[in-house]
């Protein structure tokens, strides 16, 4: 079993434990061990580097210290606002030396690489997916939705078509799900504004579903905990009604379904809108 670090952050120990718990199973299945980062702290999302910016990379620079002491060359941070803060860490060390100078207490940093949860499914996924699939997810038509942090900026997460990814898509037609084409793949859910600007988050949240709904989507696939709490939560604030509803689901959790893990392994009884009505009847 191959070993990868793992920086769970502070959502997936606590609003999105169903995604920590999908994310476990799937790698168990594909082999890997996740390693927890020794003593990791908060990365500083979402409200640390609008304050100040140093400090903040402070916060994710301790991390990446700490990996690095650990042994551990790649860190993956499922969350995309984690993986952001780790990734332009990184990035800044290597791009700054003063700043990197003045981290005295995380030496060799720049050394270790952030992953996201498709940097690190990406390389992997046709080689080891399909063989583990006893139970696809035919005919189920899936709006992947990668926010506004998942796969920018290019000079941070290292992907070139950024306006348009295909990469979740490309994991879930392997697992036999058909994405669909619609037009707010990448637009910002609001997530930053729950709280000071609900009506905003609101609106934009109901534009995100009308679209997918549009598209013939039967579910949401998304790799966010922020995003994933403003449209799980909220279709019924957006004026949705609930046999309208669509299910918001993680791509772990979907992978994890078409490997034949059951619905409590991946945490599918914690959402607001029932996941299961959506995969009823999958590969059975």
């Amino acid at each position: 079993m191959s070993v990868l670090g793992y920086f769970p952050g502070c959502s997936l120990h606590g609003s999105a434990r169903e995604y920590d718990r999908s994310l476990r199973a799937v790698a168990a299945g594909l082999g890997v061990e996740l390693r927890e980062v020794p003593d990791w702290i908060c990365c500083g999302a979402s409200s640390a580097h609008a304050l100040d910016h140093e400090a903040a990379l402070c916060f994710a620079a301790d991390t990446l210290a700490k990996a690095r002491r650990a042994g551990l060359a790649e860190v993956l941070a499922p969350c995309a606002m984690c993986y952001q803060r780790l990734a332009t860490a990184a990035c800044e060390a290597r791009r700054n030396p003063r700043l990197a100078a003045a981290l005295e207490e995380a030496p060799g940093l720049e050394a270790v690489k952030p992953l996201s949860l498709l940097g690190w499914l990406g390389p992997v996924a046709a080689a080891a997916l399909p063989a583990k699939v006893s139970r696809p997810l035919t005919g189920l038509k899936v709006a992947c939705y990668y926010g506004c942090l998942l796969v920018r900026p290019p000079q941070i997460t290292g992907v070139a078509q950024v306006e348009a990814p295909r990469q979740m898509e490309q994991i879930l037609a392997l697992l036999g799900a058909q994405p669909v084409r619609w037009s707010m793949a990448t637009e910002c859910c609001g997530g930053s504004f729950a709280l000071s600007q609900k009506s905003t988050v609101l609106r934009q949240g109901r534009r995100i579903y009308d679209a997918a709904a549009r598209a013939g989507a039967q579910a949401f696939c998304l790799a966010c905990p922020m995003c994933q709490a403003n449209l799980d939560m909220r279709q019924s604030e957006m004026g949705v009604p609930p046999p309208a509803q669509l299910p918001v689901l993680y791509l772990t959790q979907l992978i994890g379904w078409a490997m034949g893990l059951d619905a409590p392994a991946l945490g599918l009884d914690r959402h607001f809108v029932p996941a299961t009505q959506a995969l009823a009847g999958k590969g059975n």
